[in-house]
């Protein structure tokens, strides 16, 4: 009996585990606002562990919390939006190389990888950033790791650099992109209403390979 009682409880955490990971269909009863009530969205951003359906809807809401408090329609989600700047993401972690433009022959522009998953709008956009994956405070100094994975910063009382979580490393992306002009203007364009996102993981190897993430968002007018 106690074996069965184990299996039972072994069976309903996976499927509450289970419940908490983000689905494609969760876009069509979240809000930006109800989104930051979502428990899960405030876990460890764990780099060697990362829930990247989440990754991506966490930034989707905070860009629409800002498009919203411009008094602009927040963006409706596509994934097929989704999946070309995630795979744009991949290219440029597994090709080494970061821009908008790609190496690979028929992705090499944006409205490429918009066609090569069935899309064709009239009017397309794109924002990129590569950021730390931990909240690295930018210029501080760190000591060189002794174990893969932890970073201290230099100091008379060093400091574990802390992890982020989902919904603080997607508030990192999105204010970087507000600070710069031209994403900005992306974000706040009232002729483009979809948007996704897509990230990919590498280590910074000029950066004793600090967890980074190259984030990909993309936009269209349809």
């Amino acid at each position: 009996m106690s074996r069965l009682i184990l299996v039972f409880l072994l069976s309903m955490i996976l499927i509450d585990a289970k419940a908490q990971n983000w689905a494609f269909a969760d876009y069509e009863h979240f809000t930006w606002e109800a989104f930051y009530r979502y428990e899960p969205a405030y876990q460890v951003l764990d780099p060697s562990d990362i829930d990247y359906p989440l990754l991506h809807a966490a930034v989707f809401y905070v860009s629409n919390e800002y498009r919203a408090k411009q008094g602009l329609p927040t963006f409706r989600y596509s994934y097929k939006i989704e999946k070309l700047a995630a795979d744009h993401a991949h290219d440029m972690v597994k090709h080494d190389f970061y821009g908008h433009q790609s190496k690979i022959r028929n992705k090499r522009n944006l409205r490429d990888r918009f066609q090569i998953v069935g899309l064709n709008p009239p009017l397309i956009a794109e924002n990129i950033s590569a950021t730390a994956g931990i909240d690295y405070e930018y210029g501080k100094r760190i000591y060189p790791p002794t174990s893969p994975g932890e970073y201290i910063y230099q100091g008379k009382k060093p400091e574990s650099v802390p992890y982020h979580s989902y919904i603080s490393y997607a508030k990192e992306i999105v204010q970087l992109w507000i600070d710069s002009p031209g994403h900005r203007a992306n974000l706040l364009n009232p002729r483009l209403n979809q948007m996704a996102t897509g990230c990919a993981i590498y280590p910074e190897k000029s950066f004793y390979n600090m967890p980074y993430f190259i984030n990909v968002q993309c936009f269209s007018n349809k």
